[in-house]
């Protein structure tokens, strides 16, 4: 692969025998590389799925408007993109961080022209 059109990783390493309550330090951290075409296909899939759970949580909860929704997303060694759950900051400062605003109903129509 051209360096021009991979990013290395550094990450956890995929593991099939992991346990839900593995221990942090029984984690292994691997190095690799993925091509910036896969990453992207694999990065837009996990935001469509979350798309498909986001778009149907209410607007209002009680007094309360949900108005932003926060994914913390880690990419393992090999480039698998994974949702990081309560605990998750224990296995490292890394990953990606997706901010989601709700976009209100007036400002659609100017994001949906182009304006």
């Amino acid at each position: 692969m051209s360096e021009e059109n991979t990013i290395r990783i550094l990450g956890r390493e995929d593991n099939e025998d992991r346990g839900f309550f593995d221990r942090l330090q029984d984690f292994r951290y691997g190095q690799g590389e993925i091509a910036v075409e896969e990453l992207k296909e694999r990065l837009t899939g996990f935001l469509e799925s979350m798309n498909g759970v986001v778009q149907y949580l209410p607007a209002k909860m009680g007094e309360f408007r949900l108005d932003t929704v926060t994914l913390t997303v880690e990419v393992s060694a090999t480039g698998k993109v994974s949702l990081l759950g309560t605990g998750g900051e224990l296995g490292g400062k890394g990953g990606l961080t997706f901010t989601l605003k709700r976009i209100e109903p007036d400002q659609e129509s100017i994001h949906k022209s182009g304006r």
